[in-house]
């Protein structure tokens, strides 16, 4: 059988497709912002060229996706001249779906990514410039850096690590569309979920629920499977269904956020059933009121910390000896499994960063007595100007089944 070009590490152009239409997230001129906002910033650092290799990242600025991220992808964004996106042979059907960029090429499979890479740059005569590199991201492992530098032994190399984040930090009125059209998913897969909350139903039927609305309601495959976590199990981070039967008295802690274009809108909530401890009560009170002044305190030019000052006032509330991960808040933006986190800004105690319009957070909002019950509620909100609009839709309040 002759092999398909692609897989030897030809160039894919789009008539490969054979009339299938592309899926762009957004219009060229979105990605064209982006670039040339990452390029300011690599004139800052004195670098000549980025090699882009955190998947989200590469996602941000051209637009591809697979289920499958992590394998190699990068994009090469040279400061004059036009960038190259490099993924994975097989890969190369969904480059051409997804991105905007001419120069779209899949490594054979007779050379290490490293090498290739290095190939790549000498194509451009680039193999003696100063490269950036992400070097605090899991798109680089050690091994492929240690390969980068062998294959370009006149190369100078320094670390790119955060100029596409800096870039990501405050979204467009575009991604804001994407996440708030997620919030309208999230928002059925919670209301499933909390519907299919009752005495002697399984957490597993809560989040069967909940993952037949989300996709049901338009959610491509998610950053986060939904979370439910009931009873006992309630109480330690990051637990989640796990074929559990609810009993009168448990707590149900939940967490689900749909996706479009691989933006996503968190959401948290806490359901009983029947009528709760009164410890937990009080905790879901407290989770309830410093969510409240979370959202009160977010406006343009406070900074992180003044919002978590509001925040720990609620949580003191509660009282002692409670599990709290002390953030109320964290960016989010594209991604891909396991997190819709997009490390591009945190709110918490100490941190002095200055919210800016349009940056985009999830709040979660959350306690738990070790091994007893936790509670949470959260949303994701965008900053404005004056204040903060919340894109999660779904009541927040106590729900007693």
């Amino acid at each position: 059988m002759k092999v398909h070009s692609t897989i030897s590490g030809g160039r894919a152009t789009l008539d490969m497709l054979d009339g299938l239409p592309q899926e762009p997230a957004f219009p060229i001129e979105e990605y064209e912002t982006r670039l040339a906002a990452v390029r300011d910033y690599m004139r800052e650092r004195d670098i000549e060229v980025l090699l882009v290799q955190h998947a989200p990242n590469v996602l941000y600025l051209t637009g591809y996706q697979t289920f499958s991220p992590n394998f190699g992808e990068c994009m090469v964004v040279p400061l004059e001249g036009d960038p190259t996106l490099l993924v994975p042979s097989p890969e190369l059907g969904g480059a051409l779906v997804h991105t905007w960029l001419d120069d779209r090429r899949g490594y054979p499979p007779d050379l290490s990514n490293a090498q290739y890479i290095a190939d790549t740059l000498r194509d451009k005569s680039l193999d003696s410039a100063n490269v950036g590199v992400e070097k605090a991201s899991n798109g680089l492992p050690a091994a492929t850096y240690d390969g980068l530098v062998a294959a370009l032994p006149n190369a100078r190399f320094a670390d790119g690590s955060g100029i596409v984040e800096a870039v990501k930090t405050v979204k467009s009125p575009r991604e804001i569309a994407h996440i708030r059209a997620a919030a309208m998913t999230t928002e059925a897969g919670m209301t499933a979920a909390i519907d299919a909350a009752r005495e002697g139903a399984t957490d597993n039927d809560m989040a069967a629920a909940a993952s037949e609305a989300l996709v049901a309601a338009g959610s491509e495959y998610m950053c986060l499977s939904p979370v439910v976590t009931s009873g006992r199990r309630s109480g330690i981070l990051h637990s989640t269904h796990k074929r559990n039967r609810l009993e009168t008295g448990d707590v149900v802690l939940l967490e689900m956020g749909g996706c479009i274009h691989r933006y996503t809108a968190p959401t948290m909530r806490t359901v009983f059933i029947g009528e709760p401890p009164a410890e937990a009560r009080r905790m879901a009170e407290a989770c309830l009121t410093a969510l409240d002044n979370v959202l009160s305190a977010i406006r343009a030019g406070v900074t992180a910390d003044e919002v978590a000052q509001a925040g720990w006032e609620g949580m003191n509330l509660a009282g002692d000896d409670f599990v709290f991960h002390g953030n109320f808040g964290y960016a989010i933006g594209a991604g891909f499994p396991p997190t819709w986190a997009d490390d591009t800004g945190a709110i918490m105690s100490g941190i002095d960063t200055v919210l800016r319009p349009g940056m985009v957070f999830h709040h979660p909002v959350a306690l738990r007595r070790m091994g007893r019950y936790g509670t949470a509620f959260s949303e994701t909100t965008v900053v404005t100007e004056n204040g903060c609009e919340v894109l999660t839709s779904s009541p927040r309040e106590i729900v007693v089944r």
